[in-house]
């Protein structure tokens, strides 16, 4: 299987999957003209996407996926939950219900749906040896009970916890983003990567702020705490950050 990072931050985030003659797109979250711009970039064709499988319903993971699926006849599936939040956004789109309680498949694919802990109702992804977590203010028990089974993941590590709580945000944001459910700091993070992510072969790191973060910042704290040998990738908040294969 192949994964390609389209977009990962807090403006926006979509990750392509491809596995034989399967292509699925987890999560659409950038305008339909950039996210059109990246994949010829990447040398994709957006045609041959099967499906796009939606986390929750904020904008940064969401806005395109409407847009995206009526130009290319792609349904996009969604859990009621998220439906209920984000109609006016996929309005006219075919619409696919999965449930966060059982697994479901696409192609070659077998997908596993994983709640995270966020401030609307939310999930990651196992799919097959890859997981994709993100918008989580804990490393959830399914996150933990689901990890020693990947061989490679995308897992946020959205801020660094003295440039937001020194930084402008108003406190009421600070404590969203603190809490629960929110985000997870970059120390949080790399804490749980070195305590239970030894047997990875690919580590990718996202959905960084743009007010509250820098890729320095993070690598600085991931090389202090993490002693582990393997690949790993400081995913773009601007642009595309490549494709690899897991």
């Amino acid at each position: 299987m192949n994964v390609s990072v389209i977009a990962s931050g807090s403006n926006g985030n979509c990750c392509l999957l491809e596995d034989k003659d399967t292509s699925v797109l987890l999560d659409a979250g950038i305008s339909i003209k950039e996210y059109e711009k990246r994949m010829q970039r990447l040398e994709k064709d957006p045609a041959l996407t099967k499906a796009i499988v939606i986390t929750h319903a904020h904008r940064d993971h969401i806005k395109g996926a409407g847009p995206i699926s009526r130009k290319y006849n792609i349904p996009i599936l969604i859990t009621q939950q998220t439906y209920a939040d984000s109609s006016t956004i996929i309005k006219k789109a075919e619409v696919r219900f999965f449930s966060t309680l059982s697994d479901f498949k696409i192609g070659n694919m077998n997908i596993t749906p994983i709640r995270t802990s966020h401030d609307v109702f939310s999930c990651g992804f196992k799919i097959n040896d890859f997981g994709l977590f993100t918008d989580t203010g804990i490393i959830t028990s399914q996150i933990r009970e689901v990890f020693p089974k990947l061989k490679s993941v995308l897992i946020e590590a959205n801020y660094d916890h003295d440039m937001l709580k020194n930084g402008n945000y108003p406190q009421f944001l600070k404590k969203r983003i603190f809490s629960d459910v929110g985000h997870l700091d970059n120390k949080d993070t790399c804490d749980f990567l070195q305590k239970e992510g030894k047997h990875l072969d690919l580590l990718l790191l996202g959905h960084l702020s743009g007010n509250n973060n820098t890729p320095d910042v993070l690598r600085e704290t991931f090389e202090s705490i993490v002693s582990h040998k393997f690949d790993y990738e400081i995913c773009s908040r601007d642009r595309e950050s490549g494709s690899w294969k897991v």
